[in-house]
């Protein structure tokens, strides 16, 4: 079994039925979760260019998802095949009140599955070195550090690079 078959196996087990009001839905992002998806990336000091969602949502439809709970986008990672063996994560974003929920770790599962069904062999990211969440996470579902970017984002922290083979 694969390790994010594990761990969505314990996912079906109950983490997102208990600790979640509603059922969790991950979906492909459509035109219509723009502005929810913009809102996110707000709320977790992304600031990414609004072009970037629409380029993601027109040409990496495969690999954009979001996470709905109750009818509300809680979260969304932008995914792409990046080489014709590799899926790249390029950004995953829960809403903060989602976060620790099991949200990001369903986009993740789900996001995977979509690269394994492209014919990708492996995924790779790039995390803040501070983000200490979404190191546990990624470690979790298999990421290993391969490397480190210095003065990778715009406020000079560094990033870790991790890579998942499928």
């Amino acid at each position: 079994m694969w390790p994010e078959e594990q761990t969505y196996s314990r996912l079906i087990d109950g983490m997102d039925t208990c600790m979640l009001k509603e059922p969790l839905m991950v979906r492909r992002l459509q035109p219509t979760d723009l502005k929810a998806a913009l809102d996110i990336d707000r709320e977790v000091l992304g600031g990414y260019d609004p072009a970037i969602f629409s380029a993601f949502c027109q040409y990496h439809s495969t690999s954009t998802l979001v996470a709905e709970v109750g009818g509300r986008i809680a979260g969304f990672v932008l995914g792409f095949k990046h080489t014709p063996f590799e899926g790249r994560i390029f950004w995953l974003a829960v809403r903060p009140s989602f976060q620790g929920l099991g949200v990001g770790l369903r986009l993740m599962l789900e996001v995977l599955r979509a690269f394994r069904q492209m014919g990708a062999l492996s995924a790779t990211l790039e995390v803040r070195v501070s983000n200490k969440k979404a190191h546990s996470l990624y470690a979790a579902l298999g990421f290993r550090m391969i490397g480190v970017c210095p003065a990778y984002y715009s406020d000079g922290e560094a990033a870790i690079i991790m890579r998942l083979r499928l």
